[in-house]
């Protein structure tokens, strides 16, 4: 069996991700793993950097649109394409060649992405819930960073 060219291997990923984030809202926990993944591991792997901005913003307008309690203004996809610019630059300046350091990225990129989240969104419509899906990304990191080491290319942007 053949297997599918990279750009539609990742967009049906993404896909996925995406449908990830729209159907766990009940648990919005998962949902934040969910978020993290698409906008930190899988977009910033696109073979451009409008489409992982795209894919980016696409995750943060799904997340505001199905979480209750979180204001629907645009600080998430605002903060999801700022992080996936700067995701996508450092695998593309600098690689990881072992697993452990590229979780050591993926974590603090996920706890920037969180305080550039709530940054934006706070700056946006004042104080709102923080909920605790950035924990639940945070303690995920080494689950989906090792399947993004494992499946990882270097992007090909200039």
């Amino acid at each position: 069996m053949r297997y599918a060219p990279p750009l539609i291997r990742h967009s049906l990923a993404a896909t996925l991700l995406l449908g990830g984030i729209f159907f766990t809202a009940p648990w919005p926990s998962l949902q934040g793993v969910f978020h993290a993944f698409l906008v930190l591991g899988l977009a910033p792997q696109a073979s451009n950097l409008l489409l992982a901005a795209l894919w980016a913003a696409a995750g943060g307008w799904i997340l505001e649109g199905t979480l209750r309690l979180y204001p629907v203004v645009g600080g998430t996809p605002w903060a999801d394409i700022t992080l996936v610019v700067l995701a996508a630059t450092l695998a593309r300046r600098w690689p990881p060649d072992r697993l452990w350091i590229r979780w050591a990225q993926l974590a603090a990129l996920t706890a920037l992405h969180a305080l550039a989240v709530h940054g934006a969104v706070r700056l946006a419509c004042g104080p709102h819930p923080w909920g605790t899906g950035w924990a639940w990304a945070l303690a995920s990191v080494p689950l989906w960073g090792t399947l993004i080491h494992h499946f990882q290319k270097r992007p090909s942007w200039r």
